[in-house]
């Protein structure tokens, strides 16, 4: 068996331990939280603040999709009006390039050989 068989076989052990292990310490949280009185305390009194965290979470959430929608319409009015300025864009470059090529492409009206 290679060094990297053992250190797998070995590995897949650890983890299997530490599952056990895990899975042994939630048993015993669930069976205290729901066998005696003082558990069942604990538990309601986690039940209410998991209730009012999921409330906040939810309120959260819902304000973010109010901001996220409020800002895709502004970014949706930024978008068109920059579609309705867009025709001109090409007529202007088609004017720059005009200039252009008459400033670089114009003929010399000298005469070299004179």
């Amino acid at each position: 068996m290679s060094d990297l068989d053992h250190k797998n076989k070995q590995s897949f052990s650890t983890n299997n331990f530490s599952s056990l292990v895990l899975g042994i310490i939630i048993g015993a949280a669930v069976t205290y939280l729901f066998t005696n009185k003082k558990g069942q305390k604990i538990k309601d009194h986690l039940l209410k603040e998991g209730k009012k965290l999921l409330e906040d979470i939810s309120d959260i959430a819902a304000d973010l999709e109010e901001n996220v929608t409020k800002k895709l319409e502004e970014g949706k009015g930024e978008v068109e009006e920059k579609v309705e300025e867009a025709p001109e864009v090409p007529q202007h470059i088609e004017q720059i390039q005009k200039k252009g090529r008459r400033f670089f492409f114009r003929r010399s009206h000298t005469n070299p050989e004179s």
